[in-house]
């Protein structure tokens, strides 16, 4: 707490503490919702964020938003990012934490409609759809728009999901947190269970998950780089410590 506490009185001592053991850090992150438009629970990050609260004796205030309108908050300095992947262009802007988790960035297509997949390149001609705003890669987002089409949608999956089976692209990109594909295909499949009524029947066509990852990304905290006040060494602490302790294992 610095020289200038040794002498100073048990009363203000006590309010130095609180008044650090308070300090707020605003944490972006995006904001899921299901296919009613209704937010969607975050338990499990929100236990992540309660454990840094302790450890590190900060008060995060968490707040939800679009990823587009998140990403755009943490350039203009509103706060740390979470959730977020690491490019050079955001390199250049923003400080990164070290890795919280891992995802696994797949390609799902029709089952009557798959295709060899071991680079980018493969994707010559094809239209992939993408959630709007989501960076998958340096060399993925050089190539879009020029070796390949990108149809950007929102980030209800459903959404891509009709566009795969009614033919509107090639592919489309889901990210899993686990490396199974099989799990990718249960997930999507209780999407479609979901809202069978929603559309005309088409259980005879199915979805299939490419088996090669588009990529294996790093999840992050960032935040713009003059506005790091030390909130990133504080992060990687309680990220080092979650770590030792298993609890990142619950983020899965």
């Amino acid at each position: 707490m610095g020289a200038a506490l040794h002498h100073a009185s048990a009363k203000e001592v006590a309010k130095e503490v609180s008044k650090e053991v308070s300090k707020e850090v605003v944490v972006l992150t995006t904001d899921p919702i299901d296919s009613h438009g209704q937010p969607v629970p975050m338990q499990k990050l929100t236990r992540f964020f309660e454990f840094i609260e302790r450890d590190q004796g900060i008060k995060i205030l968490h707040v939800r938003n679009s990823w587009p309108r998140a990403l755009i908050a943490a350039e203009n300095g509103e706060g740390v990012l979470y959730g977020v992947s690491k490019t050079r262009e955001r390199e250049r802007l923003f400080h990164f934490s070290l890795p919280v988790q891992s995802k696994y960035i797949y390609l799902v297509t029709r089952s009557d409609a798959t295709f060899k997949f071991h680079s980018v390149t493969d994707l010559k001609g094809k239209t992939i759809g993408i959630p709007r705003g989501i960076s998958f890669g340096d060399d993925f987002d050089a190539l879009k728009d020029n070796l390949f089409t990108v149809e950007q949608d929102n980030n209800v999956p459903i959404s891509r999901v009709y566009k795969l089976l009614f033919r509107r692209m090639d592919a489309a990109v889901f990210s899993s947190l686990s490396k199974n594909p099989r799990e990718l295909v249960t997930r999507l499949q209780k999407i479609r269970d979901a809202h069978d009524g929603d559309m005309p029947p088409m259980n005879n066509v199915q979805l299939s998950v490419l088996p090669k990852p588009l990529l294996i990304d790093t999840m992050h905290f960032a935040v713009r780089s003059d506005k790091d006040d030390g909130i990133i060494n504080k992060l990687n602490a309680a990220i080092l410590k979650a770590r030792r302790m298993g609890l990142l294992d619950e983020l899965r």
